[in-house]
């Protein structure tokens, strides 16, 4: 059972709207909205004294949060703007030599695609799993694997069709074969349970925004300790390397770095401390209300919305078998009444991602049965738009 109580009082901003697209951005709830907000007003009214030390502390109890959420260890977890920029690290930092082969699905979103496409210019080979039937099975994965395999990514749910596929099945084909498990997280975390150490994940990125409950412009990175000193970053500050000394002279060898040997070492400079303040109240709350209960709450919700989906019109991209839902669903319509569903959508005051005759629902905690009700009502209107 959820904390209603709590939900209700953490997100009483959402109680007049039905808000269904926590798959593109979050509306943060109060305690994130206050360590967001109050993270900058103490830096102003304070005049910055003792910043950078109170900040780090922060810093670190988000680590602690984030770790707990998915059964990681602190020192794993390093934060980072976005999915991107996290994706971006390892596919250049990860030590990968000519020949060697990455696997990935055509679905994934360009955060978890345009990197791995930019390693082939130094022949690193691209190997694409087309879906089928909105799927992207396991099997057709093990065709493309061979003794030059060395990462295989996917993303925790698929952005444009909700497509969740088994993370422990596939983490345990990783594992056996030697392959590292690279996933992009942001479409799942904080909604479902994910334990990075039974998927056998080696490295997960995800941007703070959505599921996590956070801000714009703050992400986090797990790597899991085995391979962490494998990667070499992009860039390197005082922050994630050993060899830093008291000024005037920073370094006193000037022929190598000595990066830290956690996660630490994949971030560099003054990161963005609100952002991570609002991550850190985020995880916070979802360990409170408790993550096993967050994706029962979730799962309920799109199996009551896909049943009420069975006798409309529309067409499903998500497929809708229970071990493939992730609390993220696609519909179609015809692109020649947009302008009406748009205006049905704001009758009820409806907010989903709406694009080119799809229309995207990405449930979360504060969901209720109600908001489920009341968009199969503006489904049932624009069912009739088709008749």
């Amino acid at each position: 059972m959820l904390n209603n109580d709590l939900i209700n009082e953490e997100f009483a901003h959402l109680r007049d709207v039905v808000f269904l697209n926590a798959s593109l951005v979050i509306i943060p709830p109060k305690s994130v909205q206050d360590a967001y907000f109050g993270f900058t007003k103490n830096y102003i009214e304070n005049f910055a004294d003792n910043l950078i030390p109170k900040a780090w502390e922060m810093v670190g109890e988000t680590r602690k949060e984030i770790a707990k959420l998915i059964g990681a260890k602190p020192a794993e977890i390093a934060f980072v703007k976005n999915t991107t920029e996290g994706i971006g690290i390892i596919a250049n930092g990860y030590p990968l030599e000519k020949g060697d082969n990455i696997i990935l699905a055509d679905q994934e979103h360009t955060a978890n695609l345009y990197a791995w496409i930019n390693l082939q210019p130094k022949d690193i080979e691209l190997r694409v799993v087309s879906s089928r039937d909105n799927k992207v099975l396991i099997e057709d994965i093990l065709e493309k694997i061979d003794e030059n395999t060395k990462i295989i990514t996917t993303s925790t749910a698929q952005f444009s069709t909700g497509y969740s596929i088994n993370l422990e099945k596939l983490g345990s084909i990783c594992k056996e074969r030697g392959i590292l498990f690279v996933v992009d997280g942001i479409q799942s975390m904080g909604k479902l349970d994910i334990d990075v150490k039974k998927c056998n994940i080696g490295y997960l990125a995800c941007g703070g925004n959505k599921g996590l409950l956070g801000m714009i412009g703050a992400g986090f990175v797990f790597c899991d300790e085995k391979i962490v000193h494998r990667i070499i970053p992009p860039y390197a500050c005082y922050q994630s390397v050993e060899n830093y000394v008291k000024p005037p002279a920073l370094i006193t060898d000037y022929s190598k770095i000595d990066w830290r040997k956690d996660s630490r070492r994949l971030e560099s400079g003054n990161l963005n401390y609100a952002g991570i303040a609002a991550i850190g109240a985020g995880a916070k709350l979802i360990n409170k209300i408790g993550i096993k209960e967050i994706q029962s709450h979730i799962l309920n919700l799109e199996e009551k919305l896909i049943e009420g989906l069975k006798d409309m019109p529309f067409q499903l991209r998500s497929p809708v078998e229970k071990e493939c839902l992730s609390g993220l669903l696609c519909v179609y319509y015809p692109t020649d009444i947009e302008d009406e569903v748009n205006k049905i959508l704001k009758k009820y005051r409806i907010y989903v991602t709406l694009r080119g005759g799809y229309i995207r629902i990405s449930l979360h905690l504060y969901n209720t049965e109600e908001d489920v009700n009341i968009m199969l009502k503006a489904f049932s209107e624009i069912a009739q738009l088709m008749a």
